[in-house]
């Protein structure tokens, strides 16, 4: 599951033409120089949810929304500085607002001009509480859009940090399509599944759990990157990581984005594949449901990390890709703390500060009871068909059982999971999720007391003295005042533990040698999409990704799922 971000910047990690390494280090020669034409297809274990920025909440569609369909009004540079994208200028005024221009000559797919009625419409939106933005903390001091002209846009909002830090994750939606749709209709509007775009890539076609298709965009400006290399990009949907390693192997794939993180070594040691680690903005985390007794109190929330090897499952489950994480903002980000350390793992820490909590095994079963005699046992939720979530389930069932407190693992569906930790009822005890920040790290939707009942309180969580530093810290606009705040909002969420906290882990990509330009870091996998080649692009075109047997292609009108 994913939900959206850190600076002592990171390097691109560029796996382009040019002299490459072969496995023992060796140079071997370069290929030829990029070239137009052939498909590019990407095996993932999802599919995209609304290509629509004000609704999607999938990691990958976001993806796609920003670099393949849609354009923001800015975005980030390899060292995270902000870039001109659909705005080519703008002015900050003071602290208060900015003043964007934007280009002339980018169009919506259909040919109908970008202008700023479509910046209005799209800002307006996102602010609209019923179109449950995902990310609505980006501009929740944001105050005012108005346009004095087709092309210049001028925001008010009230000083804070990082102001312009939202914008790169909002791309802009085309009004004359979507202003006819209420705000609470629109994760239901057909455009999700048949979008019109205005960046790099045009849709084509979207049969749904087969694959979305994409075809570069002839008139995208030189300015911006020009027509991409590559004539058609296809992304597939294949839940199951041996399912998209085979695709690849069988040279169907070009790339995969979830390769088992156990084989990943040695899958990159295959004949014509090659591996790219990138640093990621993702965390894993057991998600408790403070609501529930005992998870109400913090030392039973931190007994439990306490009792958990974290370090093990890194090293079990991603072949030591990975570290014990801290807490929500990882490394990196620029209010990271190196001296805030990870709770350690200590079993006999654990065991005292249950017993401090009154859970005792009284009869001597291995199982400690809650106070009204009840064993303490939590069901923790996981994802259906993922091995990795499985398996560590079953390390954190061992880990917790050694102190005495039992789990039941109960795998469900991603909808079902979904619905369960954002529904007013929210149907769980714990449950077991990835999760992504934003460059602009946002605690508000989390960990404010206010927000208990928001699409993201889940855990229930209230600590006055948090929901004061997440105030303030939204406010101050300079780095050097902001970081106290963090640190000292580290620590605690540290020490209390409303999200156990397992590990920050990279994202680990295999790719066929034939894909060349390509280049991954902390901002996404598709980052430069656009200057992606392949070296056979003048080839008689390769298989096609195969359709399952039992499945049917659904026309691409069928709703969201």
């Amino acid at each position: 599951m994913r939900v959206e971000m850190r600076a002592g910047f990171w390097l691109l990690l560029s796996v382009a033409a040019a002299a490459c390494a072969d496995r023992d280090g060796a140079a071997r020669p370069a290929a030829d120089s990029p070239q137009y034409g052939g498909t590019v297809v990407i095996a993932a274990n999802g599919d995209l949810d609304h290509l629509n920025s004000l609704v999607s909440a999938e990691r990958y569609a976001q993806e796609v929304n920003r670099y393949v369909m849609f354009l923001p009004l800015v975005r980030y540079g390899p060292e995270l500085e902000f870039l001109p994208a659909l705005a080519e200028s703008w002015n900050l005024t003071a602290d208060t607002g900015v003043v964007f221009h934007l280009r002339r000559d980018v169009r919506w797919h259909d040919g109908v001009q970008t202008t700023a009625r479509d910046v209005v419409f799209t800002f307006e939106r996102a602010k609209d509480p019923e179109t449950a933005f995902p990310n609505a903390e980006y501009f929740a001091h944001w105050r005012l859009a108005t346009a004095p002209d087709s092309f210049t846009i001028r925001f008010a909002f009230t000083p804070h940090a990082d102001p312009l830090a939202g914008l790169p994750f909002l791309p802009i939606m085309p009004a004359h399509l979507l202003d006819s749709i209420p705000a609470g209709q629109l994760r239901q509007a057909a455009f999700n599944r048949r979008p019109v775009g205005n960046g790099p890539f045009r849709f084509v076609e979207h049969r749904a759990n087969d694959r979305w298709i994409f075809e570069a965009n002839e008139e995208f400006p030189d300015a911006l990157g020009g027509r991409p290399y590559v004539d058609r990009l296809i992304w597939r949907p294949i839940p199951e990581a041996t399912g998209q390693v085979a695709e690849l192997l069988a040279g169907v794939a070009d790339l995969i984005l979830s390769p088992p993180s156990d084989q990943y070594d040695a899958l990159q040691e295959q004949p014509g594949v090659r591996g790219v680690e990138r640093p990621s903005r993702q965390y894993a985390a057991v998600i408790w449901n403070g609501r529930n007794t005992p998870l109400d109190d913090a030392r039973v929330r931190r007994a439990l990390t306490l009792a958990l090897n974290r370090q093990q499952i890194v090293d079990v489950l991603r072949a030591g890709h990975g570290e014990v994480a801290v807490g929500p903002i990882g490394p990196f980000h620029w209010s990271f703390d190196d001296a805030v350390a990870p709770l350690p793992y200590d079993p006999d820490s654990a065991r005292a500060m249950l017993r401090a909590a009154g859970i005792e095994d009284g009869d001597g079963d291995g199982t400690r009871e809650l106070q009204n005699g009840e064993p303490f046992e939590i069901e923790l939720k996981l994802a259906a068909g993922s091995a990795i979530n499985r398996d560590m389930a079953e390390l954190i069932r061992a880990d917790l059982a050694a102190v005495g407190v039992r789990i039941a693992a109960r795998p469900v569906d991603g909808a079902t999971m979904f619905q369960d930790l954002t529904s007013p009822s929210r149907p769980f005890m714990a449950v077991l999720a990835a999760w992504e920040s934003d460059f602009r790290i946002n605690l508000r939707d989390i960990y404010h007391s206010a927000e208990r009942d928001g699409m993201f309180g889940g855990a229930g969580y209230a600590n006055q003295r948090v929901d004061s530093l997440i105030e303030r810290v939204a406010l101050t606009a300079d780095r050097e005042d902001a970081r106290p705040l963090y640190v000292e909002l580290q620590r605690i969420l540290r020490d209390e533990q409303p999200w156990a906290f397992l590990y920050y882990y990279a994202d680990l990509v295999l790719l066929r040698d034939r894909l060349q330009g390509v280049e991954m870091d902390v901002r996404g996998a598709l980052v430069n999409v656009g200057e992606w080649w392949v070296t056979d692009a003048a080839a008689p075109e390769r298989p096609q990704p195969r359709d399952s047997a039992d499945r049917s292609p659904t026309p691409d009108s069928a709703p969201p799922r």
